[in-house]
């Protein structure tokens, strides 16, 4: 099954600035539902819902006529009033953004909040960040932080935001080794926002020792889908001798191919 896109900040892009750190928008790409390992049995209601869904994905993708996001947001309501979670998260992100209906931020954040209920990383994230933002709801730095950390355990982005608010104490009391660490567990693990934030982390020398080897190479890697990081990477190389440059270049191609032994992207 299709979901739409989870939602994050925004991303840090000027060399040398730690404090401004961020996070970037993940590209529109639909995300795969992640099926239980066990599923239960399947209740009429809870085939109507699946049913429901899937046509409401046919109106969204366009499958079999125009593209109809109000056709989709009539039928994820019907599905996720049943309680489907992935309708839920749909319909919310529909709201979130105007598509097909009007954009209603408390009302975005009403069904991310039953489908983060229902245990799903993603809207856990989602909602962390209409807290982080004051859209819908009251701004809760605290409350984010909470949700950025459930998410933490399963989604990329809400462990991102986690080390964001770590580095900047919105929410959390400021701590930059922790807000490096987590940045670095979720650039091992193949997600672009991290690896250019965990760069400029090496790069302004911020809870590590400054290291422009280091920063070239995950600049490098996060530059196929941060395209500011690639910016970054050429102003650091004008501050790199020539060696320097040759060992961080070969740092970024061992980088990628553990990054692909471990499954993670790589370009």
């Amino acid at each position: 099954m299709t979901r739409l896109p989870a939602r994050s900040l925004r991303a840090i892009g000027t060399l040398l600035v730690a404090a401004g750190m961020g996070l970037a928008d993940r590209p529109p790409l639909p995300q795969p539902q992640k099926a239980p390992a066990e599923a239960p049995p399947v209740t009429i209601p809870m085939r109507q819902a699946e049913e429901d869904y899937r046509r409401g994905l046919q109106a969204a993708d366009g499958i079999g006529g125009p593209r109809d996001y109000v056709a989709a947001a009539r039928y994820y309501r019907k599905a996720a009033e049943n309680g489907y979670l992935p309708a839920q998260y749909n319909l919310a992100f529909l709201y979130e953004n105007g598509l097909g209906v009007k954009q209603d931020f408390a009302e975005a954040a009403a069904w991310y909040r039953k489908a983060a209920e229902q245990g799903d990383p993603e809207s856990q994230n989602n909602l962390g960040v209409l807290y982080s933002t004051g859209q819908g709801v009251p701004r809760d730095e605290a409350e984010a932080v909470r949700l950025y950390r459930l998410a933490a355990q399963d989604d990329l982005e809400g462990l991102t935001n986690l080390a964001s608010m770590y580095l900047q104490g919105r929410g959390v009391q400021r701590d930059t080794a922790q807000a490096f660490q987590l940045f670095a567990k979720a650039a091992g693990r193949g997600y672009a926002v991290a690896q250019n934030n965990l760069a400029l982390m090496y790069a302004n020398g911020e809870a590590v020792k400054r290291d422009y080897i280091r920063a070239y190479a995950w600049l490098d890697i996060a530059a196929a889908e941060v395209p500011k990081a690639a910016q970054v990477r050429d102003a650091l190389a004008r501050e790199m001798t020539p060696a320097q440059l040759a060992q961080a270049r070969q740092l970024a191609i061992q980088k990628r191919k553990e990054l692909a032994e471990k499954g993670g992207k790589t370009q």
